[in-house]
């Protein structure tokens, strides 16, 4: 996927430079979304808030007061999918407090085996997974090592079903990533996630009916030449 960084929108993620804050050198981080940070001495953190349909700051895309996080990069109990699947995720409740502020609960899921810049087979994981997390009332957490890849693939699915849910027209994808490229920079990194996004939601569409039967013969080439384009990713 194609990406770029326009640092002039990047202030304080270029003048944070210098401090160790920013992970990588090359994933910015925009202003207009950025989270604040109320408690320290320093308000900075490479997180941008993101909008879905429903919500105008649905996820935080990597860290501020929050009542879930979903990570999908390495970190008790096993997540129970309503269905047979080779994904792991490991759920835990934590409590942290700060001194002087008060005790904060929050529920953590971790997926374990979304590869770096890949993608993990092709089921309803990811759907049973923002299911679990649709009543939490505040910014749900997503990060993983860059918070732009695997995140942006998972914010980029909710939208999706938030417009479904909503019984709205599921436009052409490549508009919703721009919009989300607009909050959180370079969300989605490569080809191969951008189809993994399609592919999730086409086999949700069709599993719920959504899809007319006689679409089927697309759909089974769309997944023979999404199989072919991420072979060894």
């Amino acid at each position: 996927m194609k990406r770029r960084n326009d640092l002039t929108q990047m202030k304080e993620f270029v003048a944070q430079g210098a401090t160790g804050r920013n992970r990588y050198r090359d994933v910015g981080c925009l202003d207009n979304r950025r989270v604040i940070l109320k408690i320290g001495k320093v308000p900075y953190i490479h997180a941008n808030y993101v909008a879905t349909p429903n919500r105008p700051n649905r996820f935080i895309c990597t860290q501020e007061k929050s009542e879930a996080i979903l990570m999908l990069c390495n970190f008790l109990e096993q997540f129970q999918f309503p269905f047979e699947t080779k994904v792991q995720v490991r759920m835990r409740a934590l409590e942290v407090q700060v001194p002087g502020q008060r005790l904060h609960s929050c529920i953590h899921y971790h997926w374990l085996d979304w590869p770096d810049r890949g993608v993990p087979e092709v089921d309803l994981s990811p759907i049973a997974l923002l299911s679990k997390l649709k009543n939490s009332c505040g910014p749900i957490i997503v990060h993983c090592s860059a918070g732009i890849g695997r995140t942006g693939s998972i914010v980029l699915i909710q939208h999706a079903l938030e417009l479904i849910h909503r019984h709205e027209p599921l436009l052409e994808m490549r508009g919703y990533l721009i919009e989300l490229r607009k909050q959180r920079n370079n969300s989605v990194q490569t080809e191969q996630q951008y189809l993994y996004v399609h592919q999730v939601l086409l086999q949700y569409l069709k599993r719920t009916k959504y899809m007319d039967e006689n679409v089927s013969p697309l759909l089974e080439q769309f997944t023979k030449d999404y199989l072919q384009a991420t072979r060894g990713f």
